[in-house]
């Protein structure tokens, strides 16, 4: 039997900033902010009455769709 683990180093919040997971993904922060407003980047709701709050990024989310994808 092959056993295959895999390590990375994950953020220790489950959610993160758009800068810090362009810094992680490699993906320009103008790129993040698109993917976000496509639906593309699954974030945290907003605090209701706060319309200006930074978006937070869903890693847990991302890892678990990753986790489940098919190839």
């Amino acid at each position: 039997m092959n056993n295959t683990s895999i390590v990375f180093n994950a953020p220790l919040s489950p959610f993160v900033t758009v800068q810090k997971f362009s810094e992680i993904s490699g993906i320009t922060i103008g790129q993040v902010n698109k993917m976000i407003h496509e639906g593309r980047l699954p974030i945290r709701l907003k605090t209701p009455g706060k319309p200006k709050e930074k978006p937070l990024i869903n890693i847990v989310a991302l890892s678990n769709e990753g986790a489940e994808a098919v190839f």
